[in-house]
């Protein structure tokens, strides 16, 4: 018999234990999801074919992981594999960084750890395994409120336990995603002892990987200098797959250099880059299917959403 949330048994003569999961099998669609401004603006931009990338992603979380998703270029390859139809990689970055720019996937823990999450998935997955003895979390992925009962019950709280990111107990690579590594401040409640701190895991990743040769230099308001990597190139290159990205930082040199009065600061120069990109991703055309695959993607999504929902 198989129990709640992931949970259960083999019955026979040999009994033996399932290894539980982290994922759920079961997560709420709101009623007035479609109707939500950003979801109606990823339909806007990206047609609904967006919608259902967005549902797809969203599947895949709750299924694995439960509140978030690693993401990096295989993520991006398998899940366009997984939605097939004639999407490709290209389809599922745009839609991602779409996602990234309105807020439904949070911005600042991507861009510190390479994951995807959010504060509502986290709300979400954490009231559907509120019957299990124990929930783990990783602490610098946590976006809730610990102090505020309603967006964590005290009855769930009691049974969270916080562990910090390193190569042992999670599946994300420091080295692939090449994350900035720091604690999330919102970061509250109950830690499990002898864990390194996320500080000691930055240090050793600093003695261990080679500074990374500069690409290019980008003039600052302060008249400092922003130096851009070339393993930032390419990071870069993984997100916005569409944009010559060595020729697009050519462009922002130029641009700084001109525009003496419109430079940026150190701490807005890395928005700055991040628009300037997401700009040129947006305007390359997104590629058409091959083979007689269909366009018809309101068509399509209307019947995925009828699969999709049945018995929700």
């Amino acid at each position: 018999m198989v129990g709640g949330c992931g949970t259960g048994s083999y019955s026979g003569g040999d009994r033996m234990a399932r290894p539980a999961k982290d994922g759920i099998d079961y997560f709420p669609l709101d009623v007035d999801f479609l109707q939500d401004d950003k979801i109606r603006l990823i339909k806007a931009e990206f047609g609904s074919k967006g919608i259902l990338i967005v549902i797809s992603l969203l599947c895949d979380i709750y299924r694995t992981t439960g509140y978030y998703k690693v993401w990096d270029k295989d993520s991006c390859l398998l899940m366009a594999d997984a939605v097939g139809c004639g999407i490709v990689p290209e389809n599922i970055t745009q839609v991602v960084q779409g996602c990234l720019r309105r807020s439904i996937f949070n911005n600042g823990v991507f861009q510190m750890f390479g994951i995807l999450t959010s504060a509502g998935i986290q709300r979400r997955y954490i009231r559907a395994v509120s019957t299990r003895e124990e929930i783990q979390i990783i602490k610098e992925y946590w976006l809730l409120d610990s102090s505020d009962k309603k967006d964590v019950p005290t009855s769930i709280l009691n049974k969270v336990t916080f562990k910090t990111v390193n190569s042992e107990k999670t599946t994300v690579n420091l080295e692939n995603n090449a994350v900035n590594l720091q604690i999330n401040p919102q970061s509250k409640g109950k830690e499990s002892k002898g864990e390194k701190s996320i500080e000691q895991i930055g240090s050793t990743a600093k003695a261990v990987s080679p500074a990374s040769p500069p690409f290019i230099s980008l003039i600052l308001r302060d008249n400092s200098e922003y130096q851009v990597t070339e393993r930032q190139i390419e990071e870069w290159k993984a997100l916005y797959p569409a944009v010559d990205i060595e020729q697009e930082f050519r462009k922002m040199k130029g641009w700084c250099d001109t525009n003496p009065s419109r430079r940026k600061t150190k701490s807005g120069i890395k928005k700055f880059i991040n628009s300037w990109l997401s700009r040129s991703q947006g305007k390359k055309e997104i590629p058409q299917p091959q083979n007689g695959i269909t366009n018809d993607w309101d068509e399509y999504f209307k019947n995925s959403m009828k699969e999709m929902t049945h018995d929700l």
